[in-house]
């Protein structure tokens, strides 16, 4: 009998939504970053992410505040993926009696700190006991502007890779967590990841791009997401990675590759989406125009070759699969700090 060790997370994803009846009201089910649900004349987003203390996250590397933050932040990432504007959020937690109620308090204190800067709010949720780890479900509903939202699939042939912000540098502040070296912009990187929800809405309202996800499980294993929702391949240029001098400087004082770290690297939240290639100098222009968010241009796709190379050459996922028993973690960052794709 199979295990799901043996098919990995997103092939056990894939074989759950066979079993899965759908409605007319739903216009977009399992498979992408959020539901898309129609409501009357209102498309709404849900999505939810559960972290579970030992694999999302540690107390003893962690406050309170941050893993709140965190948790939420996965949620919202997920909306602004979508290109959508995040409502409400619901919260189940999970707890040892023995927990301090400071603890609790903190952690939603979190929660609501990053929630409230983007207008939305915890409306209820559950709370029940248990003997193992702490555990936390957050469920953030979305909704549309207008009618158009983005999706993984969409992308088109000579369309351009296009990622937000520098990536990376959650990697190498999970591993300054771990070992011990002093790193605070790239550990509050990965403590503190910044969901790009305006981003996200002001690229979905340009029809030149044509489909975007955020990056979660790392570059690679997201790009393959989009090349695979939209049956193509994609070309990745290491020399085009957006890398923070302070990213390079950290990997090359540590012996780390900076680019493996950046092309396996997970939980940097940002957004990696598919541009037209006859606008994209066009698009590139007017975004840094409006955001402060760096924005580059990192490979294109292609039908030459189904998912992802580099430079040419098929290159290992990495990435964070929950159940993969071939999971590879860029150098020494634990596997167990890693965010998992939605289903």
């Amino acid at each position: 009998m199979k295990k799901v060790q043996d098919i990995g997370e997103f092939r056990l994803i894939d074989r759950i939504r066979r079993f899965l009846p759908s409605t007319p009201t739903v216009v977009e089910g399992v498979g992408d970053d959020c539901a898309v649900i129609r409501v009357f004349d209102h498309l709404m987003l849900v999505s939810c992410d559960l972290s579970v203390e030992g694999v999302h996250f540690r107390r003893d590397l962690t406050k309170p505040e941050d893993i709140g933050w965190k948790v939420a932040a996965a949620s919202l990432s997920d909306v602004a993926a979508m290109g959508g504007t995040p409502l409400f959020c619901l919260t189940s937690l999970s707890v040892r009696d023995d927990t301090p109620v400071l603890f609790v308090e903190r952690l939603y204190q979190g929660i609501s700190n990053l929630l409230s800067r983007f207008g939305a709010v915890v409306i209820g949720g559950d709370t029940t006991r248990t003997d193992g780890p702490i555990s936390i479900d957050v469920t953030v509903i979305g909704e549309v502007t207008g009618q158009r939202f983005l999706r993984r699939k969409g992308a088109r042939i000579g369309d351009k890779l296009t990622v937000t912000g520098q990536i990376g540098r959650s990697a190498c502040g999970l591993h300054a967590l771990l070992n011990g070296p002093s790193a605070p912009g790239l550990t509050e990187s990965h403590i503190g990841p910044k969901p790009r929800v305006l981003e996200g809405l002001w690229l979905s309202a340009h029809p030149q791009i044509h489909a975007m996800l955020d990056i979660s499980d790392g570059l690679c294993q997201d790009a393959s997401h989009l090349t695979r929702a939209s049956g193509l391949g994609v070309e990745i240029d290491p020399d085009k990675l957006p890398l923070a001098p302070e990213q390079e400087e950290y990997c090359a004082t540590h012996g780390l590759d900076s680019v493996k770290m950046t092309l396996q690297g997970g939980e940097d939240y940002e957004l990696l989406f598919a541009m037209d290639s006859e606008n994209a100098e066009e698009i590139l222009h007017a975004f840094h125009q409006e955001f402060r968010t760096p924005i580059t241009v990192i490979g294109e796709f292609t039908d030459a070759w189904p998912g992802v190379r580099v430079r040419g050459q098929k290159h290992p996922m990495g990435g964070f699969d929950h159940f993969s028993p071939t999971f590879a973690a860029p150098q020494d960052a634990a596997p167990a700090e890693s965010d998992g794709a939605e289903g």
